[in-house]
């Protein structure tokens, strides 16, 4: 049998692959929390208006999707991933799916990369986020992607997502107010 291999998407991934794949599986990640603690300066900010995404951080759990590429598309699916998502750090996980464990590739922080700024106080990610406007879209449509991606998995997004979100719509009136 040919080794399968998978992938992990705990945000943009979940409803924006952009990588042809052949199976699709809602997947827990256990010792990993998802963290907006990394600038978005071109797909979902720029330099001008920096936005905040997401990434993977140590500890707790992750609801996500895993994808199965075919073997004939893995390295050009590969080589898209390790440009796309540059400014992590690419791992091997175990996610646990309904139809059993996968070994999956996914992206976890990387402290040294400049585009890393670590969990951001929940005033100043909202602010981020509600600015954050780049070559995919807006910051917020990221946030709200991710939002949207667990639920429709029948998951319930994580109280730190729920919170972030309620200060971005915060920011964003105030911001409309001015």
């Amino acid at each position: 049998m040919a080794r399968q291999h998978w992938v992990f998407g705990y945000g943009s991934l979940m409803w924006q692959p952009d990588f042809p794949y052949i199976e699709r599986r809602p997947a827990l990640l256990r010792g990993w929390h998802r963290a907006h603690a990394l600038c978005s300066t071109f797909s979902w900010g720029s330099p001008e208006r920096p936005g905040l995404i997401l990434t993977l951080l140590p500890g707790g759990s992750c609801l996500g999707v895993a994808f199965r590429v075919a073997p004939g598309h893995w390295w050009q699916t590969h080589r898209y991933l390790r440009k796309r998502e540059a400014a992590y750090r690419h791992i091997m996980i175990t996610a646990e799916t309904s139809r059993g464990d996968v070994s999956a590739l996914t992206f976890a922080a990387d402290p040294r990369h400049s585009r890393y700024i670590g969990k951001q106080p929940l005033q100043r990610g909202a602010r981020m986020v509600a600015q954050g406007e780049g070559g995919k879209g807006t910051s917020r449509s990221y946030l709200a992607g991710t939002i949207a991606g667990v639920r429709a998995m029948g998951g319930q997004p994580e109280p730190s997502l729920q919170r972030l979100w309620a200060a971005v719509q915060v920011a964003v009136r105030e911001d409309k107010a001015k």
